[in-house]
C-alpha cells in the first residue's frame, strides 16, 4: 500500500490537472491495490476541491474486473457547479470534457433522494429498501472524462481514486407516475447519430441495486446523505465517446429528452 505522503501527492496531482482542465500521461503513481486505497485518494482529493456535494455517480465492476469481496458497484463525487439543472429543457446545458483524456457520455437514471439518511456503522441497505425511499426519477447525462486517457483500462481502483471518472451530470425531467416494474426506455444521440438503446434492465440488478450498493458504500466512508442528493445509476445504454464541440442528447421512449453540448475543459478552467 502507498504511503500517506504518496496519496497525497497522487491525490493533489489528479485536482490540480482537473482543476486546469489538463490531461496526465497515466495515473501519477502507484495503482492503489484495493478499492479501500483508492478511497482513501478520493476523498484527499474530494477534500482538496472547493465546491459543494451535491450527489454520487454509481459504476458498475464487472465480475472479471472485481477484487474478490468487493462490492460490484463503485461511486464518484459530483460537484454542484458540474451539476447542472435543465429540468425545462430550455437549452444544451455546456459541460468540459478533457480533450486528450478520456471523455464519452452515458445515458443515465438519477435518483433524487427526497429525505435525508441515518449515518450509523451496519447499515446493510437492500434493492427492496432503498426502492421504498422518497425519491424522483429522472433522465440525464453523465459525462465520463478524466485527465487519465487510459482510465477505464487501468481499472476500477483508479476509476474510484480520480473522482469516479465524473465529470458532470445534466439531470432533465422528472418521470412522473412510472409504473412499477415497467422499464424505462431510452435512446442516446450524439451529434444526431443514434448511439445506443437500452432499459434500466441493462443494469445488473437494476437500479436499486444500485443505489442500495452505494449507500452502504457511503455508510462505510461516513458521508453523509442528505435530502436532494442526485445518484446516477448506470450506463444505460452503454459508453460513447465523444469530443469538443459536439452535442448529445438523451431521450426517454415516449417521454422528456435531455441535451448538452462540450466543450475542451481548458476553456472552462475553474476560478
Amino acid at each position: 500500500m502507498s504511503t500517506p505522503a504518496a496519496k497525497e501527492l497522487v491525490a493533489a496531482e489528479l485536482v490540480a490537472a482537473r482543476r486546469e482542465g489538463r490531461s496526465l500521461t497515466g495515473f501519477p503513481g502507484a495503482v492503489p491495490a484495493s478499492m479501500a486505497e483508492a478511497y482513501q485518494i478520493q476523498e484527499l482529493a474530494m477534500s482538496r476541491w472547493q465546491d459543494s456535494l451535491v450527489g454520487w455517480k454509481i459504476g458498475y465492476i464487472s465480475a472479471d474486473r472485481r477484487i474478490a469481496g468487493e462490492p460490484d458497484r463503485l461511486v464518484g463525487p459530483i460537484w454542484g457547479r458540474q451539476c447542472h439543472l435543465n429540468e425545462a429543457h430550455v437549452s444544451a446545458a455546456e459541460v468540459g470534457l478533457f480533450a486528450a483524456g478520456f471523455a464519452a457520455v452515458e445515458a443515465e437514471l438519477v435518483i433524487r433522494l427526497e429525505q435525508d439518511l441515518p449515518t450509523h456503522d451496519g447499515a446493510d441497505w437492500t434493492p427492496e429498501e432503498a426502492a421504498e425511499l422518497e425519491q424522483r426519477l429522472q433522465v440525464a447525462i453523465e459525462v465520463a472524462s478524466s485527465p487519465i486517457p487510459d482510465i477505464n483500462a487501468l481499472g476500477p481502483t483508479v476509476i474510484a481514486a480520480d473522482f469516479g471518472n465524473n465529470n458532470g451530470l445534466v439531470v432533465g425531467s422528472v418521470l412522473a407516475d412510472q409504473p412499477r416494474g415497467v422499464p424505462v426506455e431510452l435512446a442516446c444521440y450524439v451529434d444526431g447519430q443514434l448511439v445506443g438503446e437500452g432499459s434500466a434492465e441493462n443494469l445488473p440488478g437494476g437500479i436499486h441495486s444500485g443505489l442500495a450498493t452505494a449507500l452502504n458504500i457511503l455508510t462505510s466512508r461516513a458521508q453523509p446523505v442528505r435530502a436532494g442528493m442526485v445518484f446516477a445509476t448506470g450506463a444505460i445504454t452503454g459508453i460513447h465517446p465523444i469530443g469538443p464541440a459536439q452535442r448529445c442528447r438523451v431521450e426517454v421512449r415516449g417521454g422528456p429528452s435531455v441535451e448538452l453540448r462540450t466543450a475542451d475543459a481548458r476553456t472552462l478552467v475553474r476560478s
